[in-house]
């Protein structure tokens, strides 16, 4: 009983953690010097791969945003749908889309969350 409770506890204090750790890992990444100055959306490199949820803008400024989108299989690029998202989410501002940085879940049918700036 005791090991039980203990492994409550720290999955708990586990949980509080995390949940009041402020912005993501990856909202931190694309803020970071590790993400650079970016690349132009225009000149990602594309991916076929098949998108089963529609790309959806998250954390919108006039400075910056996300877009979450799951997309089904392995490999890198961004899918073209979510490129032209960017752009036309930047050209709102009179202003051009950087890709910053992105997170991806770890099974096949993951969760991308791409970080992008209006510049």
């Amino acid at each position: 009983m005791e090991i039980k409770f203990n492994m409550i506890v720290v999955c708990a204090a586990f949980v509080g953690l995390v949940g009041c750790g402020g912005a993501d890992l990856g909202t931190r990444i694309a803020g970071s010097k590790i993400a650079g100055d970016g690349l132009v959306a225009e000149g990602q490199p594309i991916s076929g791969a098949a998108i089963l949820m529609k790309p959806r803008v998250e954390d919108l400024t006039d400075e910056s945003f996300n877009i979450r989108y799951i997309e089904m299989g392995f490999g890198s690029g961004t899918p073209a749908s979510v490129r032209d998202v960017a752009v036309s989410q930047c050209a709102e501002f009179g202003k051009n889309a950087v890709f910053k940085a992105e997170t991806r879940g770890l099974l096949q049918l993951n969760t991308v969350k791409a970080y992008y700036e209006c510049v």
